[in-house]
């Protein structure tokens, strides 16, 4: 939180609305209130379907990825309109409501989102969001919690090894200033690609062979791109993204 309070609204509002899904993972995993699709956060979504690789596969035609384009821009705070208020400066009842208004902000974009798209886009739209959020779609996601006849018991194992493993990542991002060289960043991605494997391995072994069975087919056919590339850039496999993050 100390580092949000150094940004602007219109940087956070973006960060918030548009790219939840990788917040909800720094706070160890805890998923956003559901949104209009997929419950991984409020954002999801609308961050994931402006990757111009995403587009591709989705074969969105010139009229959806306009359409699309004009929901994803309404997200972002429009200029003169207290986008350069310093969120430090709210109280914290300030701050509780423009959480609250962001989140609905995402709801409603990720409903006009999936109504341009077809059946069979959303399908597949379905499948890559999982494909990005990986085992955390087993905490985050609602639709596949609901897919799969996750326990009680199974969602409390989930979700603790989810924190547990976000609470280590947090702690070896933590030593990293602006000053890191980039070997100790090297280092540190090498460390957090560890422990992200560690937890898919052991969320995995909380499901049964059945709901193994129902989860890989629930992803469909693995895509060939980065999933957390944004906006103007797709990038292949092995260009930028987040470390160790999607395509497991």
């Amino acid at each position: 939180m100390r580092r949000l309070l150094g940004i602007s609204l219109a940087t956070l509002v973006v960060c918030l609305v548009v790219n939840s899904d990788a917040m909800a993972q720094g706070r160890g995993g805890r998923g956003g209130r559901g949104g209009g699709f997929g419950g991984g956060g409020f954002g999801g979504i609308a961050f994931l379907i402006q990757n111009p690789d995403v587009q591709k596969d989705l074969k969105l035609s010139e009229d959806q990825t306009a359409k699309i384009k004009e929901v994803t821009d309404s997200l972002r705070p429009q200029r003169g309109g207290g986008g350069g208020t310093n969120f430090r400066d709210m109280t914290e009842e300030q701050r509780t409501a423009f959480f609250e208004e962001a989140r609905k902000k995402g709801e409603e974009a990720n409903k006009k989102i999936t109504d341009l798209l077809t059946a069979e886009q959303n399908t597949r739209l379905k499948q890559l969001q999982i494909w990005q959020q990986g085992t955390r779609a087993l905490t985050n996601n609602e639709d596949v919690a609901k897919e799969l006849s996750l326990t009680d018991d199974q969602k409390a194992a989930l979700k603790t090894i989810s924190d547990e493993s976000g609470k280590k990542i947090g702690e070896a991002r933590s030593g990293l200033g602006r000053g890191a060289s980039q070997e100790e960043r090297t280092k540190v991605n090498e460390q957090v690609t560890a422990m992200r494997t560690e937890a898919e391995t052991e969320c995995l072994a909380v499901l049964t062979d059945d709901q193994k069975a129902k989860f890989t087919a629930m992803k469909g056919t693995k895509p060939d791109f980065n999933l957390n590339a944004f906006g103007g850039g797709g990038g292949r496999r092995g260009g930028r993204g987040r470390p160790g993050g999607n395509n497991n």
